[in-house]
């Protein structure tokens, strides 16, 4: 049964595209799996040993879903770091929309080289990333790399960046080549903001949610009309 358990937790982490998230936070399954068992499963008998005696049989469900939502916390910490790898990646566009335009306007270097010349300026993991796929393209002589990049990071800003540096750069960038991104950098900025600011709130209220089920289970039925009422407050 116990393995049964771990089977099933690491095969819903692993749900849909969630592989490559772990891979780029530098996260694994495995990792969150241990943590789990290690924090949430003992958390979850200890519940039903303490809450046993005043709820029974409710105890046991009380502490599967308490089981439950520590591992979708878990969960949720790893895309949330991707997120920030994510919103750090499109920060650096507009550093990169400054440069690379400003060593084409000199009209004497390719487009290559305006990407070179723009790394050094470029916050990471925008530079780490670009030049790799530089790298790459010098190598190989294949453009793959641009559309790995845009698979990585899933943002449209990203794509659009992409999609012109790879269409660029056998017939040559223009300055103005991320001209009409302008106002796409503005609201993509003003989204990771938002992002972040409802990141820490849902991260409270979770904390927060978690820590009255605990008391509730702990103190009793008596608590939970109490804890009902001070839920129900939270959410209007």
């Amino acid at each position: 049964m116990f393995e049964t358990i771990k089977e099933k937790a690491h095969g819903w982490l692993l749900r849909k595209d969630r592989a490559l998230v772990y891979r780029l936070t530098g996260k694994t399954p495995e990792e969150v799996v241990k943590r789990w068992l290690l924090f949430g499963v003992p958390l979850g008998l200890l519940v039903v040993l303490l809450a046993w005696e005043s709820l029974g049989a409710l105890s046991v469900a009380a502490a599967l879903i308490l089981a439950a939502a520590i591992l979708f916390a878990l969960d949720a910490a790893v895309a949330n770091e991707y997120r920030r790898w994510r919103d750090r990646l499109v920060d650096g566009i507009p550093v990169l929309a400054a440069f690379v335009p400003a060593f084409l306007e000199t009209g004497v270097v390719t487009p290559r080289r305006a990407l070179e010349l723009a790394l050094p300026f470029l916050p990471e993991p925008l530079r780490l990333e670009l030049d790799s796929a530089v790298g790459s393209v010098a190598r190989s002589g294949r453009l793959d790399a641009f559309d790995e990049l845009k698979e990585r990071a899933r943002h449209p800003l990203v794509d659009a960046v992409c999609f012109r540096l790879k269409a660029g750069w056998d017939t040559g960038l223009k300055p103005d080549v991320f001209t009409d991104l302008n106002e796409q950098i503005r609201d993509a900025q003003e989204v990771a903001a938002a992002r972040a600011t409802a990141a820490k709130s849902a991260l409270v209220t979770l904390v927060s949610v978690i820590g009255l089920l605990g008391a509730g289970l702990v103190f009793g039925y008596p608590a939970w009309k109490h804890i009902t009422g001070t839920m129900g407050g939270m959410f209007r």
